[in-house]
């Protein structure tokens, strides 16, 4: 019997871990207990596929305003497919769901909750620029900071009135402009501060401060399929302890634009650059890598049985010289076009005489799964056939997991509805059973965590400015393979099941089950 294993192709898939990780790192930054909460969560899978939709939940739990970043990354690459500000008044709750709208990825919301842009006419649209094949992917969602009083004007702007509608939520996203002046212009000042009208229908401008978010922020997500009748959920994985100071970035520039005080941060290496609040990566690899991932499958096809194993390795895109890639993004297919390579620096072409390669990820990261029945057997050869000897009892199965986002699909029909599979595990004469895989870095590649330079930052409309500016800013990003361990791919996922009844659809059931994760191999 084989299952299929099932990469994303530009998409996405992922999940929800609360224990069991080996190695963290230090004590500021931890992975939250499954009952804790956090200043961080990823959020594991999104899908609009098949008629899918993702509904997400985010609770403000403490008595402070909190401003936090939501953005949804693709699949393959983890790109920036939509983000915006969400800001959260105390014991506020946020929802919304992601669905398919003919060719377009749209987050609905009915929240009255204050967003940075506002949600038109309840819609966040995904933008065309990282769309194609985004129908599936993770969800970062990371507290940027909380006004170091109640009493700041964004807190009273956002604050809910008995009507449940805040005060003023115009006044609110003038926060998040570029180019604040304390004094004299409304919009993000630094990652601390920023500059708001106290009321949307005047002038008067007022100062806001920022401390870094506590950990408060509880998340949780769900899948529904209406057509099966089929919903499952869980929690994120929350992380404690993230930012050590509040990054505060505006919602109309960002890397592109070569501002670094803009919506591509914070992210999940930290907060702003120019703040030098930087380089979490490498710790949460160690909190989220270095350890077997364990969880149940099964392929029973006689009773309409199906498992699909989602695999995600988040953070991946901070392991990119990010302006190089954008240029081998927007000049593929051209005269023109520049690789993205994990070797050596380019000789010739716009990018000759630039400085280190462009991609250190782990992926392709190099699978082993042990496969087990639930009665302790191995896939072996059939009675009485000859072996060659030294013959182990059992199998290891190897393969590729190609992409940031992974499913592995156990049953003769997908639970998810993800596509790209021709890949192959190996799994037992046996309906059910359990199953370890462990993960290695891809051996071709030195992997290294870029950032901009602290000294250097980004030139000034570096993209903008085609070619020479896309080299530009490539030199003033930089790659450092210091501390990173290679068997420490951080990963999140979960197995989704489902029991379908053909003659009756009202009776399918379908369940998340968290992975579980082992001693590092």
């Amino acid at each position: 019997m084989n299952a299929k294993f099932k990469p994303l192709g530009l998409v996405a898939a992922v999940a929800a871990a609360t224990a069991g990780y080996n190695g963290v790192a230090n004590a500021q930054l931890e992975l939250a207990a499954s009952s804790d909460l956090g200043n961080l969560a990823l959020i594991p899978y999104y899908t609009v596929r098949d008629g899918n939709v993702t509904g997400v939940h985010i609770t403000n739990t403490s008595d402070a305003t909190q401003v936090v970043k939501v953005r949804l990354r693709r699949g393959t690459d983890s790109m920036d497919a939509l983000d915006f500000n969400l800001i959260l008044s105390p014991k506020d709750v946020w929802t919304g769901f992601l669905a398919a709208e003919g060719e377009n990825v749209v987050f609905n919301t009915t929240d009255n909750s204050c967003t940075a842009p506002a949600a038109a006419n309840g819609k966040f649209t995904m933008p065309g620029i990282y769309r194609a094949d985004a129908d599936e992917g993770y969800i970062e969602i990371i507290g940027m900071g909380q006004p170091t009083s109640e009493t700041a004007p964004i807190a009273v702007s956002a604050k809910h009135a008995a009507t449940g509608i805040p005060a003023d939520c115009a006044a609110v996203r003038d926060n998040f402009f570029a180019g604040g002046v304390a004094t004299t212009t409304r919009g993000v000042v630094d990652g601390v501060s920023t500059v708001q009208r106290i009321s949307s229908a005047g002038t008067t401008l007022a100062l806001n401060e920022y401390d870094a978010p506590e950990d408060v922020l509880k998340v949780s997500y769900f899948i529904r399929d209406a057509s099966s009748g089929r919903e499952f959920g869980n929690s994120a994985t929350h992380i404690a302890g993230f930012l050590t100071q509040a990054a505060i970035t505006n919602q109309q520039f960002g890397l592109f634009s070569a501002d670094l005080l803009g919506f591509d941060y914070p992210d999940l290496n930290g907060g702003i650059p120019e703040q030098g609040d930087r380089g979490q990566f490498s710790t949460l690899r160690s909190i989220l890598g270095g350890a077997s991932v364990i969880n149940d499958w099964s392929a029973n096809a006689d009773l309409n049985v199906g498992t699909d194993w989602v695999i995600t390795f988040p953070g991946q895109y901070t392991m990119l010289d990010l302006p190089h890639y954008f240029g081998s993004l927007l000049t593929a297919g051209t005269d023109d076009a520049i690789p993205c390579n994990a070797g050596a620096p380019l000789a010739t072409g716009v990018f000759a005489g630039t400085t280190g390669a462009c991609d250190h990820r782990d992926i392709p990261a190099v699978a082993s799964f042990d496969v087990y029945d639930r009665e302790e057997q191995q896939r072996s050869q059939p009675d009485g056939e000859l072996v060659v000897s030294p013959q182990l009892p059992g199998l290891t199965v190897q393969t590729l997991l190609p992409f940031e986002v992974n499913v592995v699909q156990w049953g003769p029909e997908a639970v998810l509805g993800s596509e790209n599979s021709d890949i192959t595990v190996a799994v037992p004469e046996s309906p059910f059973g359990w199953a370890e895989l462990n993960v290695t870095s891809a051996a071709s590649k030195v992997q290294a965590i870029c950032d901009a330079t602290a000294d250097n930052g980004l030139p000034a409309a570096s993209l903008a400015n085609g070619a020479s500016g896309i080299v530009a800013a490539a030199t003033a990003y930089g790659c450092d393979s210091t501390g990173v361990n290679a068997d420490e791919i951080p990963k999140i996922g979960f197995v989704a099941w489902e029991r379908s009844f053909p003659g009756n659809p009202d009776a399918n059931y379908g369940r998340i089950v968290e992975h579980s994760y082992g001693s590092a191999p």
